[in-house]
């Protein structure tokens, strides 16, 4: 066994394999246990799987090679081949870190959050199976693999959104989540398809191998498969046009919020694009396709967000919106930096998130479970004295999302900004317009909520007030390990401009892009990412950083200003019951989109079902074939009955009647 426990293609398998158990054990059995031992199997299956998966990381570092676990043929069908193998390389092996060690601390975080609750089996039992859902689609070496995984957090994320299904609000939002993912899902399978058809293989590895082969690409067919494949990760990462269900996923619990909203599944897509970087740089209209939706949504989300007075929302649209960031440098080419936005990200949302949580933990003992007033920004106010470290982690996780220099966030989004800011082109500048404009909404509705909840004065019910104290150190010590990688992520990628060279980050994740970076310096193309910095671009990239060091910054002051002293909230409601007043209802209804939807797709599609209950179901089947089949029954029983009566007499005049009407016929023909 100790033997078996030093190959790391066996540790690999075991990354996967400790929530799964959990998740068995919690599922099984994790009603009739006590609620400290359900917390223990689920925080220490997800625990161990991040030390395992910390040395394999490790391990991968110091080697420099990849890790594949041992592997079995899973599936044939005709050329379709597909074995069951996990990859660990840089790019999966940093997800696995990320979904593991910020897992492991949700998990953590959950024990106090969800202590009051009567399914804290359920729910842990959920979060385990979501962690090796998640573990799968990153971790597996193929497409159909990922896809294995894609479709399970995707049932975990229904689960989880309708954990609290009593309440039909948290069941709807569950469903639509699924619904609206669903849609997503067909566009991968599509894509997938369109794939194999052209390489044969569905694998990481063949897929790479048939790029490196193929002389001339059919660049029609790959833009049609990246097309199909970007509609899926539009669903399953929140983006237009499928982006409606994130918002409405804050109806679960808020650790679900933290765990899958905003570090891990809504990354899927930026994850999936980022792995077939190989084949999407020879779809360059698909990449365009991806920028300009990337460039949209950021700036659209966080439009919303600036007027969202539940907490909860507003980090909703403003993961939405991030997402679109990525999504932006993932159109321009710049896979690594979309990654590295990705990485920074997950801290400092998660931080963010998880301190909105202490907050509605804290007033939910007075207010009771469920009461939106504990969710609402205008029912808050003043509680940086009662819960200095939730009002200090969230800070930290507010000058990171807003891009406040030295903090992640300023580092990861600017070296996005720079990246279409470099492009010198018509959809740099578009890009970079929309992105500098989603720059100013993220600092502001950033330091909205900081003002809001934890500065001036306390705006709800004043028991509330009296009885809000910090959260327990198992929900404290998550914020204030959150709050350090929140801060310090960043730094493992510094800009050219600062004149060191410090790129871990970088220099990690360079073999996964060196096949594509090879194309495209080949071609000449100006998705190709420069090797060297000339002067002139680190002076573009001071100028860059310079800009939205002050926008942020600026913003961030003005944000705070308004909204963190009564005088000041006096004012922006003066202005919105005068001039602003059409645009604030437009905005705090989210330009209504979820309103036309329901009159252009739900409520046709609900005639439609009710047309075909109305013809098939009723008329066809219930009609037709069951009722009719038993009416037919019936009349030719009754039928039958008058003829086989059992009675003699008329059986002889039954025999006489025929004998007649032969004789008749006999006489007739004659």
């Amino acid at each position: 066994m100790r033997e078996l426990l030093q190959k790391p293609e066996f540790l690999l398998l075991l990354v996967p394999l400790m929530p799964l158990i959990g998740f068995l054990v919690n599922g099984f059995f994790g009603r009739r246990m006590a609620l400290a031992s359900s917390g223990a199997v689920a925080c220490g299956s997800i625990v161990l799987s991040f030390v395992i998966a910390t040395s394999l990381f490790v391990s991968l570092i110091s080697k420099g090679h990849t890790v594949q676990s041992y592997s079995f043929n899973w599936m044939h069908v005709g050329a379709l081949d597909i074995h069951f193998r996990l990859l660990a390389d840089p790019l999966s092996g940093l997800l696995m870190m990320v979904v593991t060690g910020v897992g492991s601390l949700i998990h953590i975080y959950s024990v106090g959050y969800m202590g009051h609750d009567k399914a804290y089996w359920r729910f842990f039992a959920y979060l385990n199976l979501f962690c090796f859902a998640m573990l799968m689609l990153v971790l597996g070496d193929s497409l159909v693999l990922m896809f294995l995984g894609w479709e399970g957090v995707g049932l975990c994320s229904y689960l989880l959104i309708g954990f609290w299904y009593t309440h039909k609000a948290n069941s709807d939002a569950g469903k639509k989540a699924f619904v609206v993912n669903r849609v997503g899902d067909f566009g991968f399978m599509l894509g997938m398809f369109l794939l194999f058809w052209y390489f044969g293989s569905l694998n990481y590895g063949e897929l790479a191998a048939g790029m490196r082969e193929v002389v001339q690409p059919d660049s029609t067919l790959l833009n049609a498969a990246c097309l199909c494949l970007f509609v899926g990760a539009c669903g399953k990462s929140a983006q237009i046009p499928l982006y409606v269900w994130l918002p409405d996923a804050m109806a679960g619990p808020t650790p679900v919020s933290a765990l899958i909203h905003a570090a891990t599944m809504v990354t899927a897509g930026i994850y999936m694009i980022a792995r077939l970087n190989f084949i999407w740089v020879h779809a360059e209209t698909a990449l365009t396709v991806v920028a300009l939706v990337g460039a949209l949504t950021a700036f659209f989300a966080g439009t919303i967000g600036l007027v969202q007075r539940d907490i909860k929302k507003v980090l909703a649209y403003s993961t939405v919106s991030q997402l679109g960031f990525m999504f932006m440098a993932l159109g321009l080419g710049n896979f690594p930096v979309a990654i590295f936005h990705l990485f920074t990200h997950a801290f400092f949302k998660a931080l963010l998130f998880l301190g909105s949580g202490s907050v509605i933990h804290s007033l939910e003992h007075t207010l009771g479970h469920g009461n939106p007033d504990s969710q609402d920004l205008f029912k808050m106010g003043g509680l940086k004295h009662k819960m200095p470290l939730t009002f200090a982690t969230m800070l930290v996780g507010a000058c990171g999302l807003a891009g406040i220099p030295l903090f992640s966030g300023f580092f990861s989004k600017d070296a996005i900004l720079y990246a279409a800011f470099e492009r010198q082109d018509a959809l740099g500048l578009v890009v970079y317009a929309l992105g500098l404009a989603a720059a100013v909404c993220t600092a502001f509705y950033s330091f909205r909520l900081i003002g809001l909840a934890f500065f001036g004065k306390w705006r709800g019910l004043e028991a509330a007030y009296a009885h809000a104290d910090e959260s327990p150190r198992s929900m404290g010590m998550p914020l204030f390990l959150l709050a350090i990688a929140a801060f310090g992520a960043g730094y493992l990628w510094l800009p050219a401009a600062f004149g060191v060279h410090f790129t871990p980050f970088a220099d990690l994740l360079a073999p996964v892009w060196q096949q594509g970076q090879a194309f495209l310096r080949a071609a000449q193309s100006p998705l190709a990412m420069p090797v060297e910095h000339s002067h002139e671009a680190l002076v573009r990239e001071w100028v860059n950083m310079l800009i939205s060091s002050v926008v942020a910054v600026g913003v961030s002051i003005f944000a705070f200003t308004i909204y963190s002293k009564p005088a000041g909230l006096e004012r922006a409601r003066k202005l919105v019951e005068g001039g602003l007043g059409a645009p604030y209802r437009l905005l705090l209804n989210k330009y209504y989109i979820d309103e036309i939807y329901d009159i252009t797709i739900v409520r046709p599609i609900q005639l439609l079902s009710d047309v075909f209950f109305v013809i098939f179901d009723v008329i066809f089947i219930d009609l037709m074939l069951v009722n009719g089949s038993g009416l037919l029954v019936d009349l030719s029983s009754k039928v039958a009955r008058r003829v086989q009566t059992g009675v003699v007499r008329h059986y002889l005049f039954a025999f006489v009647v025929g004998a007649a009407l032969l004789l008749v016929m006999f006489l007739a023909v004659l």
